[in-house]
């Protein structure tokens, strides 16, 4: 007969929840003025980007460059709102590891968002909101966006090296 011993590990955390969906909030700022100004270079105007993920929820059928209202309200609230989700969810799934590792693992986390989002997300979209989403820009916020949650997550990580003197 064998008697197995099993020990309880606390999982330790590098961001809760909330600092998650803080993290996330923040990273969507980064990402909405990297597309932003991607957009606004490439003369489509500054807001674009913005106004394509209002459409996507109002079904506008058409993507004015410039503010737009309640277009522009809706397309940052439900990037706000999707940033905050997804931070949440990179907070949970996260286990303290060596700083650099944090950091390759968060960017290739906004890496992989932007790969679901155009190549499954973006078939539901109409053919005017696929066209602006898969461009270089786009692909740069949602690397921006992983940076920022990277960048929180080494800041808050339990197992980061102190620096030396």
């Amino acid at each position: 007969m064998t008697v197995e011993y099993h020990q309880r590990q606390d999982r330790m955390e590098i961001l809760t929840t909330r600092q998650g969906v803080v993290a996330g909030l923040l990273g969507t700022l980064a990402l909405a003025t990297v597309v932003m100004l991607g957009s606004s270079v490439t003369h489509q105007g500054l807001w674009m980007p913005v106004n394509a993920a209002g459409a996507f929820f109002t079904g506008a059928d058409v993507v004015p460059g410039a503010f737009s209202g309640g277009l522009s309200v809706v397309g940052i609230a439900a990037m706000l709102i999707l940033g905050g989700l997804l931070g949440a969810l990179y907070a949970t799934a996260q286990e303290p590891v060596d700083s650099p590792s944090v950091m390759i693992i968060a960017v290739y986390y906004g890496f992989f968002i932007w790969f679901i989002a155009t190549f499954v997300v973006i078939l539901f979209l109409n053919p005017l909101v696929q066209q602006i989403w898969r461009q270089w820009f786009i692909f740069a916020g949602h690397l921006a966006y992983g940076a920022v949650l990277g960048i929180a997550a080494v800041l808050r990580n339990p197992w980061r090296k102190p620096r030396s003197l």
